[in-house]
C-alpha cells in the first residue's frame, strides 16, 4: 500500500470516529508534505465562504463566521487561515480583537470543537488564525467570531490565505470573501 493511500485510510478514519464521537481528535497520522523542507498543500483550498446572519449597520448580536472547505486531496493538514480586510470602511473588528470559537461543519450544523487562536494587525486590517492541532484534509472548518456589533454599512471583503500545518509552511492563496452589511431601513 502506498504512502498517499495510507494516508488517505488515516484521514477517512479520522473523520468517521469524529463524526461518529462528536469529539475533536487531532489526527496524529496526518502527516504534511514537505517539498525542500517547506510544508505545502497538494490541493489548495478554494471553497470559502464568510457568513453574517445580522445584515444592518450597527446591529446587535452580530457573529462573523468563516467558512474553509479543506479538499481531501490536500495531502495536509489546515495549520491556519489569514484573512486581509481589502475593502470597507472600517476595519469589519473596529471594537477591538476578539478570540475566536471553531469547529468542524458550517454554521448551523456545528460539529466537534476546534482548538484556535487569533491575531489581530489594525494597521494592517488583518488576522492570522492558528490551529494547534491540525484540521484534517477533507474536513470543512468554520472560525467563529462574536463581533457584538456590525461596522458601518458597506461592502467588507477579505483576502483569504491557508497555511498548512507543519515546519516552514507554505502560505497559499484561497481567493476572497466578502459580505455585505446594509444601512438600517433599506
Amino acid at each position: 500500500m502506498g504512502t498517499i493511500q495510507r494516508r488517505f485510510k488515516a484521514a477517512i478514519g479520522t473523520a468517521i470516529s469524529v463524526a461518529m464521537t462528536g469529539l475533536w481528535v487531532p489526527p496524529a497520522a496526518l502527516q504534511a508534505i514537505e517539498i525542500n523542507g517547506q510544508t505545502s498543500f497538494v490541493a489548495v483550498p478554494t471553497k470559502a465562504k464568510l457568513i453574517n446572519y445580522r445584515w444592518y449597520a450597527f446591529e446587535g448580536g452580530a457573529e462573523l463566521f468563516f467558512v474553509l472547505e479543506l479538499p481531501a486531496g490536500a495531502e495536509a493538514g489546515l495549520g491556519g487561515i489569514g484573512l486581509e480586510q481589502i475593502r470597507g470602511v472600517q476595519p469589519a473588528f473596529y471594537y477591538g480583537a476578539i478570540q475566536p470559537t471553531a469547529f468542524l461543519g458550517t454554521p448551523r450544523r456545528e460539529g466537534a470543537a476546534v482548538p484556535v487562536t487569533a491575531s489581530f494587525s489594525d494597521e494592517a486590517r488583518s488576522i492570522a488564525i492558528r490551529f494547534p492541532d491540525p484540521v484534517p484534509a477533507g474536513s470543512t472548518v468554520t472560525v467563529a467570531f462574536r463581533i457584538g456589533t456590525n461596522p458601518p454599512a458597506d461592502i467588507y471583503t477579505f483576502a483569504v490565505s491557508a497555511t498548512p500545518w507543519g515546519p516552514n509552511p507554505i502560505p497559499q492563496s484561497v481567493g476572497v470573501v466578502q459580505m455585505s452589511i446594509l444601512e438600517p431601513g433599506i
